[in-house]
């Protein structure tokens, strides 16, 4: 078959043979394109457990549990691994209203390469095992993936990967931390590429602009920044909406700017932590985040018209400004009346690119104004 999804994963190049940049753009196009090839269903991504993280769970053609584990890399571990992961799920029961635990849990290890005593190893384990071996190598102007049956070399899954400057590029991005993994755990296809997309899109401009980059956790949430003053972009997961959050720092007018003209008028001007309701890569609403405190709930119009969230207590309409009320998130448009930004797209890229733009000039004002200063204080 033919890959066609529109997010490429990433590979380096050695020589005919391809290796996926990162094990998370292998378990991308594991769970988008080679499960169904396999006639599993998948169930979810990045799934928690007592005895650490599983890569993919799915649901097999007798509505069996199928445990997944990826590598990007040989690993003598592996069995090891999936073991404690079928003791733990054995007891949980996850997904129990789609899975019949009458049926054994099927085992699937997907691995370019097994260790030399892995025959051994399953000879006496009490465990059955389905082991797969995978190869990607170049083939014309694709990059073929090729999946097959580790003892039997019986190929099960062949998939054409275009081959583009776009994912064969070797960039100075680090691999996702842990943290990263962890947000993005419970989300959709399409809010995962959008994450990734945004975290590629940032290193790249970071390293454009010559400035170190910094990911660091804030609680369950992995924040970007370039420092501690100048934070960028924030991911964390909505636990009432069950939905992937994006926030950006963002140019902000307060309202009181609207009655005051002038230089005088900077002074109501700010960064502010804006979180973003993102529909098919356009963003729909901006919520303005108040001093940064993410435990005051921001609803949208629809929220608050249908009541599906509950309603914020401080919830109030300033009458100064027909766009503007604090806790309810205004329309993308709304907030490009309010900040004054013309001629820019409403959609996710847009918005992380005025947010890299808006962080490079804050840093250049901090300078002008400290240069400012040094020189009152020669004179």
């Amino acid at each position: 078959m033919i890959y066609h999804n529109p997010i490429l994963p990433k590979f380096r190049l050695y020589g005919e043979n391809a290796e996926f940049e990162t094990e998370a753009h292998l378990e991308l196009f594991f769970w988008d394109t080679v499960l169904k090839e396999m006639g599993l269903q998948p169930l979810k991504r990045q799934h928690y457990c007592r005895e650490g993280i599983c890569d993919i769970l799915a649901k097999g053609a007798r509505d069996q549990l199928v445990i997944i584990e990826l590598k990007n890399v040989k690993d003598s571990h592996v069995i090891d691994q999936i073991t404690s992961y079928f003791d733990a799920l054995s007891e949980q029961r996850p997904f129990s209203e789609q899975i019949d635990y009458t049926q054994p849990i099927d085992l699937y290890i997907i691995s370019p390469e097994y260790n030399s005593r892995t025959h051994c190893i399953l000879k006496h384990h009490k465990l059955k095992f389905n082991l797969f071996s995978y190869t990607a190598k170049v083939f014309g102007e694709d990059i073929l993936f090729t999946l097959r049956e580790w003892d039997s070399q019986i190929e099960k899954v062949s998939v054409k990967i275009p081959l583009l400057s776009s994912n064969i590029e070797i960039e100075d991005i680090p691999s996702p931390p842990k943290i990263f993994q962890d947000v993005i755990g419970q989300s959709s296809t399409h809010e995962v590429q959008s994450a990734y997309l945004m975290r590629e899109k940032i290193y790249q401009f970071a390293r454009s602009n010559n400035f170190k980059l910094t990911e660091k956790p804030t609680g369950k949430s992995l924040r970007f920044e370039r420092n501690k003053q100048n934070p960028i972009a924030e991911i964390d997961w909505d636990k009432k909406r069950n939905i992937l959050v994006i926030y950006l720092w963002l140019p902000f007018l307060t309202i009181n700017a609207r009655s005051n003209q002038g230089a005088f008028q900077d002074r109501y001007k700010r960064t502010a932590m804006m979180r973003l309701w993102v529909e098919n890569e356009l963003v729909q609403y901006v919520g303005y985040i108040d001093k940064g405190r993410k435990s005051w709930i921001v609803i949208t119009p629809d929220e608050f018209k249908d009541e599906t969230i509950p309603t914020p207590t401080k919830l109030k309409k300033n009458y100064s400004y027909e766009h503007y009320w604090k806790g309810l998130a205004m329309p993308t448009e709304d907030y490009f009346k309010i900040c004054q930004i013309v001629d820019r797209p409403h959609t996710l890229q847009s918005l992380i690119d005025l947010a890299l733009e808006h962080s490079v000039a804050r840093v250049q004002r901090s300078k002008r104004s400290k240069t400012d200063l040094l020189g009152l204080e020669t004179e």
